[in-house]
């Protein structure tokens, strides 16, 4: 068997094909981030970190970068701390356990660039409760809903 050439050449050539087709379909359907615009409406896109109990949950958009800073009190209430890459011109955020969601609650600005924002909420109960934000940013509006697993209880 591996002493046709055929089989030998075939053998050596498809993983590399399989590596191309893999980076060609990516870049063929992958979400490609957006240049904010005044006015448009745009989703932050979570990254691997807000998927488990890593303390941090950062969300981008094109130049757009925002951490999520999380600090579980013992009254069992989170104050969630939002860090910006760019000035926010406001910024809110609403827990969701299952179907009850707790109104939006608009956050406090922390400092005079207006890149931290502050709010306070119930520590999550469920563990698969969603957090959703949105903040704004260069007269646009820029929302993300993201599962409360990197919130780490102390």
């Amino acid at each position: 068997m591996f002493k046709d050439k055929h089989v030998i050449v075939a053998l050596l050539v498809a993983p590399v094909l399989a590596v191309i087709a893999w980076f060609g379909v990516d870049q063929i359907v992958a979400e490609k981030p957006q240049a904010v615009e005044a006015g448009g409406s745009y989703t932050l896109l979570a990254r691997s970190n807000c998927r488990y109990d890593s303390g941090r949950c950062d969300l981008e958009n094109a130049d757009v970068e925002v951490a999520l800073l999380p600090e579980v009190s013992d009254t069992g209430f989170v104050e969630m701390t939002l860090s910006s890459s760019v000035e926010l011109q406001g910024a809110a955020m609403a827990l969701v356990e299952g179907s009850i969601q707790i109104a939006p609650t608009p956050m406090a600005n922390m400092n005079a660039s207006g890149t931290r924002w502050s709010t306070r909420f119930p520590m999550p109960e469920n563990p698969e409760s969603i957090i959703r934000v949105a903040v704004r940013a260069q007269g646009a509006t820029l929302y993300a809903e993201v599962p409360t697993m990197f919130i780490v209880p102390n």
